[in-house]
């Protein structure tokens, strides 16, 4: 007997992908709970999912420049004079 998901329901596939969402919002979201998420209506999750996503963006596009000055930058050795 194969289960059909009810009208407007989840299917199986839908699941996991939505419960990725939310753990990626749990984890990285610092200040929701799991569930507040769940709970939460889904135009709204969607939103705070994109803002998070945008953000996590921008921060590691400033840390990667930031990383490539670093690298970029002329180091000097320091003088050191031998006890010779």
């Amino acid at each position: 007997m194969e289960l059909t998901p009810a009208f407007f329901g989840l299917s199986p596939e839908d699941k996991p992908a939505i419960h990725a969402q939310l753990f990626d919002m749990v984890y990285h979201g610092r200040g929701f709970t799991w569930s507040e998420l769940y709970n939460m209506p889904v135009w709204l999750r969607k939103f705070y999912y994109k803002k998070m996503e945008t953000a996590i963006i921008e921060t590691n596009k400033a840390n990667s420049d930031r990383n490539k000055k670093q690298s970029k930058a002329k180091m000097s050795r320091p003088a050191v004079k031998s006890r010779r």
